[in-house]
Parts: structure tokens; C-alpha cells; sequence
């Protein structure tokens, strides 16, 4: 015969009689191993022993704990359901599971599935917490699984928040390298097809002997300067008439070409009279097509210069191929934060700088600050949705480079301003409706001044806005922090 066992919403079976489960086992559990032998053998009189087979699900994800599991023999599977299952990790006995969610009563954050055919225990929470209350060795062995845990949390939500940073900027950079990647792209394909045309208007040349004197003639005319859209179509419209009078081909395509380089009738007039037709039209058709491919090519020479700032600018942000330690510029530090966030602040944003270029380099960790400054640049642009002014600050105040990062935003409430750079704490719901936020932004950019570089990071806000003020040394760090200080930053 055997017994219904439930605890955590699993329903197993063990024996009708009470086995003492091996002590030497759980004492080879983490949390157990400190605990004298009459406490093992009070552990063990008060669990309960059971069996389950292979493919069966024994602790389910999101659950509430109501008892601690100790898998005695066998293996199991851990797995988490994100939007898709995905393995966490194998354990294989002994192991215990649920201290955490025992001691905080806080759901299971993962499922646990046999993969063999397993015998476990269960010690129910009140035991749990009378062990806990009533032993020192075991209330300090769950205090140090606790810490572990909560800093495996920490560790692992850092790691996600720097993930989902990092494919922001990635997506963004890919935007902004698609616009100059397709005019590039466009214009050299453009130009293999007028290639063969421009043979053609060259061989027109040969064949009605026009002189250099006159293609350096129609070369030099037109002026830069830009036009408004009306002028410019009124120019081509009376550009192509004056073409089409004179038997030139294709004037529609010609006039847009010389209209763009403010090339009028008038100034056309005295090659008119000087040339035949014939020698007009193979003129004017051969230099439009040199202007236009011209053009093309300068259009694609922008794109590819454009290509070759961002990747620079992502280069320098990454620093990439260098030391962790660089010495560096803050200003083009700043600058290259700003190039690759453009995707962000090009559609609303205005950011005004104003940098004391007296400043010196600093040795710094270069890639970690510019964690900081795209931390607080997006925290700004969120908080204004991004639509508002940035304005961004550089200066020498004794021994420390200062870089205050102000915006117009609405401001951050009183109770939250204590809060910002601490762990987890969001108060981005109430700003905005962009989506969940992990809260780590700030928190990540506290440990990287103040943690990383001896600095000093802090935040002043009212209804007119917000500034961050950064403060770091210029000779470097000014000694360790302790591990035991207080994660938050000074309000200004």
C-alpha cells in the first residue's frame, strides 16, 4: 500500500512506513552540511520520502512554495517558459530545491522535470522555518544560498538588460546605416547602366567635332546654392521649352540636370548661336550626363562617408581593439555616444553642447562610460518622449572632470528622485507607455562611475527638468569602494 503525498501541487506516492532517509546524504547538501548529527536526525524524522518516474514533472514554474525538495537520488531538468520552453540547467542528486521561495514565499521560477526515475524528500515549511529560527549553522547556510541567489539574479538581469541595450543599438544602427547603404547602392547601379550612355554621347562628340574649348565652355557654367522647390521646377519647365525649341534630345531628362546647377537659357544662348544643331545637341546631352553621373557619384561618395562615420563612431564608443583602461577625450567620448543613439534623437531631439575643450583626458574604462552616457541620454529621451532639448556640459571643477547631462522633461517625482539608481526601481510607467523596464540603466551607470572610476554620480529634478551630474577624477581612481555600501546615488 502507499500514501498520497501532496506539497507544491504534486501529487506522488510513498511508503506507508516511515524511513529514515540517510543522513550522510543530506548531509552533503549545501545547506545541511554545517548541521550537527541530532539535527540531521531531526531533519529526517520529519520529511517525507517519495518516488516519481522518468518524464514527470515534480516542481512547476510560478507555483508557490509550500515545502523544500531534496532530490536524493536521480537527475533532473530545469526549464523556463519565456515566451518558448527553454533548459536552465540538469542537477543530479543530491540537491535541494525551493530555498529561496521557501524563505521569501515567492513563486518557482522554473520547472523541474525527471530525467531518470528519482527518489525525493519533502520538508515542510513550518519545519523549514523552525530549523531556520531554532540553528544558527542552518540560518546562516540559507543566509549564504540567499545571497548567492539574489546575486545570480542580479547578475542575470544586469546580462539581460545589457542584451536588450545592445540589440537597441543594434536595430538602431542598422537604420541608420540602411538610408546611406541604399543610396550607395542605388547610385553604383545607376551608374553602370549610364555608363553605356555616356559612350554614346562621346562618340556623338567625335562624330559632330565638338571642341574642348566648348565642352570646358558648358563645364564651367552653373553656380551651388540652393533654390526653393518652385524656382527649381519653373527653371526646369523653361529649360526644357528652350531645349525642345532647339532640337536637343530628351530635354525633360536635360533640363532637371542643368536646373540643379542653375544653368538658365541665357547662359546656353551663346553656344546656340556658335553651334549647328546637331553639334548642340551632342554637347549639351554629353555634359548633362557628365554633371549627372557627377552627382550620382557624389551622392554615393556621402553615403559611403557616412557608412565609414558611424562604424568609426561605433568603433570608438566599443573601443574596440583596445585595453580595457584608455586614456581618453570626454568630449569625443560624448560625441561618438551621440553619433550611434542618432536613430533616437535625429526625430525630435535637439542637443546643444557646451564643452570646455580646456578639459584634459582622463585614464578611464571608455566603453563602461559610455555605458553611462547612453544610459542617461536615453533616460532623457524617454522621459520627454522623445520630443525636447538636451543639453550637455563639460567642465573643470578642482581635481574632477564634470559632465552634467540636462533635459526639459517633466521631471522625476520627489519620492522616486531617492530611488533612481538603485536596483530594479523604475518609475518609467508613470512617465511614459514605452513597455516594461527592468530599472538597471541607472543602477549600471551608478556602479560604473562610482564603482569602476571612484566618481560620483547624482541627479537634482523639479517640474523644468532633470540633470545628471557626473564627477570623475583625473588622476584616476581615488581608492576601492566597499562592497557593503549603499547602491544609490547623492540627490543634488
Amino acid at each position: 500500500m502507499k500514501r498520497s503525498v501532496q506539497c507544491d501541487g504534486f501529487d506522488a506516492h510513498a511508503p506507508d512506513s516511515a524511513i529514515m532517509i540517510e543522513l550522510d546524504r543530506l548531509a552533503r547538501l549545501r545547506i545541511f552540511a554545517d548541521l550537527p548529527p541530532d539535527r540531521l536526525e531531526w531533519l529526517s524524522g520529519r520529511m517525507t520520502e517519495f518516488s516519481i518516474a522518468a518524464g514527470d514533472v515534480f516542481l512547476r514554474e510560478g507555483e508557490m512554495a509550500a515545502c523544500l525538495t531534496i532530490l536524493l537520488d536521480g537527475e533532473v531538468n530545469a526549464t523556463r517558459d519565456d515566451g518558448g520552453l527553454h533548459d536552465v540547467e540538469c542537477y543530479v542528486a543530491p540537491e535541494a530545491f525551493g530555498t529561496p521561495c521557501v524563505m521569501a514565499s515567492i513563486p518557482y521560477p522554473v520547472t523541474l522535470t525527471a530525467m531518470s526515475e528519482c527518489r525525493l524528500a519533502l520538508l515542510p515549511e513550518a519545519a523549514f522555518r523552525e530549523l531556520f529560527v531554532s540553528c544558527g549553522s542552518f540560518s546562516q547556510a540559507v543566509a549564504r544560498v540567499m545571497s548567492d541567489w539574489l546575486t545570480a539574479l542580479e547578475t542575470a538581469a544586469l546580462n539581460r538588460s545589457r542584451l536588450a541595450a545592445l540589440g537597441k543599438l543594434a536595430a538602431g544602427l542598422a537604420h541608420e546605416l540602411n538610408n546611406p547603404a541604399s543610396a550607395l547602392t542605388s547610385g553604383l547601379e545607376y551608374l553602370r547602366k549610364e555608363l553605356d550612355a555616356l559612350e554614346g554621347s562621346a562618340l556623338a562628340l567625335g562624330r559632330h567635332a565638338v571642341s574642348k574649348e566648348t565642352l570646358d565652355g558648358l563645364g564651367a557654367l552653373g553656380h551651388a546654392g540652393a533654390q526653393s522647390s518652385f524656382h527649381q521646377s519653373d527653371c526646369e519647365a523653361r529649360l526644357a521649352d528652350w531645349l525642345a525649341a532647339r532640337r536637343v534630345a530628351k530635354p525633360w531628362r536635360i533640363a532637371p540636370v542643368l536646373a540643379a546647377r542653375h544653368i538658365t537659357p541665357d547662359d546656353l544662348a551663346p553656344f546656340a548661336d556658335a553651334l549647328s544643331p546637331e553639334q548642340l545637341d551632342a554637347a549639351i546631352g554629353w555634359s548633362a550626363r557628365v554633371l549627372d553621373l557627377r552627382a550620382v557619384v557624389d551622392d554615393a561618395a556621402r553615403g559611403a562617408q557616412r557608412i565609414f562615420d558611424i562604424v568609426a563612431a561605433m568603433k570608438s564608443y566599443s573601443f574596440m581593439d583596445q585595453g580595457p583602461q584608455q586614456e581618453i577625450d570626454l568630449h569625443d567620448a560624448i560625441d561618438n555616444t551621440l553619433m550611434v543613439m542618432t536613430h533616437e534623437t535625429k526625430r525630435g531631439i535637439v542637443v546643444t553642447r557646451e564643452y570646455d575643450r580646456a578639459l584634459p583626458r582622463l585614464q578611464a574604462y571608455g566603453s563602461e562610460l559610455n555605458q553611462v552616457w547612453t544610459s542617461i541620454v536615453e533616460n532623457a529621451i524617454e522621459a520627454m518622449n522623445g520630443q525636447g532639448r538636451i543639453v550637455i556640459r563639460t567642465q573643470r571643477d578642482g581635481d574632477e572632470a564634470i559632465v552634467e547631462i540636462a533635459d526639459d522633461g517633466p521631471g522625476i517625482a520627489p519620492d522616486a528622485l531617492a530611488h533612481v539608481f538603485e536596483p530594479f526601481y523604475t518609475s518609467k510607467y508613470a512617465l511614459h507607455a514605452h513597455g516594461p523596464s527592468l530599472g538597471l540603466g541607472l543602477h549600471i551607470a551608478y556602479r560604473i562611475v562610482v564603482n569602476r572610476h571612484g566618481g560620483t554620480i547624482g541627479v537634482r529634478s523639479d517640474a523644468s527638468g532633470t540633470v545628471f551630474r557626473v564627477a570623475l577624477p583625473l588622476a584616476g581612481r581615488r581608492g576601492d569602494t566597499h562592497a557593503g555600501e549603499r547602491l544609490a546615488g547623492s540627490v543634488l
